[in-house]
């Protein structure tokens, strides 16, 4: 009898540790998303890489990062497993179709989609709209229907591996305090002495503000305060804990409210933007254009 010949399909296994470690450019987040170690997640891409015949990722002892190959290749897997999850709608409830699950990351989707949503409900009849604090791409294609959405709102520079992006505004920073936090004092002085109030990520927010504003930070400023989100960031500002770095036009809702105030008037560029991302297969729903323009319309910067 003859020996049984390979398959030429890579296990399913190592495809999706690969691609869940390409969205991240992380073996931890990949293995923090799937529920395995990292040295799980790098044996099932070694073992794709060997059987591909070439490196997917570039491996530094810091970091990974996609190779052109293996940017090209989480494209098109991406894309497969957006419609593997499609695929499963056919068995879902007609009802279900008829919804629309929202995610931004919790100040966006308390302070600007919410007060907003009437509007959105107003345009989409019959159609039930959810709003919840969740930004990762895995859940735009998640097998469960109770946890996947159908759009998040995201910013960055618009490369979101196999997805649909659609940008929606540039996005500023530019220093916010409580109304009357300078009692009188100068406020380009305060924003270089501290105390600011920092979040916690790889993103150097005061230092691209600082440079592209002109306004040095002293050698002795403190950062009064770090958090790990921006809506706590917000309210430590409101409460004149310290000075924020409000991200426009998101924190334009509170300063329109009186909330906040710009203590510095130097909107910086942040080198980023806003978008709608969506799965691959998304395209066509008339309802994601309509979500599109009514957050275009919500973005307008505060006059």
């Amino acid at each position: 009898m003859p020996g049984r010949q390979p398959s030429p399909f890579p296990p399913l296994s190592w495809l999706r540790a690969f691609e869940a470690a390409g969205r991240h450019e992380s073996f931890r987040a990949a293995a923090a998303e799937l529920h395995l170690t990292p040295s799980a997640i790098s044996h099932h891409v070694r073992a794709l890489e060997s059987r591909l015949g070439q490196p997917l990722f570039e491996r530094t002892p810091n970091r990974v990062a996609l190779t052109e190959e293996g940017r090209a290749y989480l494209a098109r897997l991406s894309a497969g497993f957006a419609e593997l999850a499609a695929a499963a709608e056919v068995f879902e409830p007609r009802d279900a179709s008829r919804r629309l699950v929202i995610g931004a990351f919790p100040f966006l989707a308390s302070e600007v989609l919410l007060p907003g949503l009437p509007a959105l409900q107003a345009q989409l009849p019959g159609i039930g709209i959810s709003v919840v604090s969740e930004t990762a791409l895995a859940r735009l294609t998640d097998a469960d229907p109770g946890r996947r959405v159908d759009a998040v709102v995201r910013y960055g520079t618009g490369r979101f591996p196999g997805c649909r992006a659609r940008r929606l505004t540039a996005v500023e920073l530019v220093p916010v305090a409580a109304p009357g936090y300078a009692g009188g004092r100068d406020p380009r002085v305060l924003v270089s002495e501290g105390p600011r109030i920092a979040v916690s990520g790889p993103f150097a927010g005061w230092q691209v503000w600082s440079e592209g504003a002109g306004v040095p930070l002293g050698s002795g400023a403190a950062e009064v305060l770090t958090v790990d989100n921006y809506q706590t960031a917000m309210r430590a500002a409101e409460q004149g804990v310290g000075i924020g770095l409000g991200i426009r036009p998101f924190v334009d809702a509170w300063i329109r409210q009186g909330r906040l105030s710009v203590l510095v008037n130097r909107p910086v560029p942040a080198g980023q933007s806003s978008y709608l991302v969506t799965p691959q297969h998304s395209q066509g729903r008339p309802d994601l254009g309509v979500l599109a323009a009514w957050l275009e319309g919500l973005f307008q910067p505060a006059g």
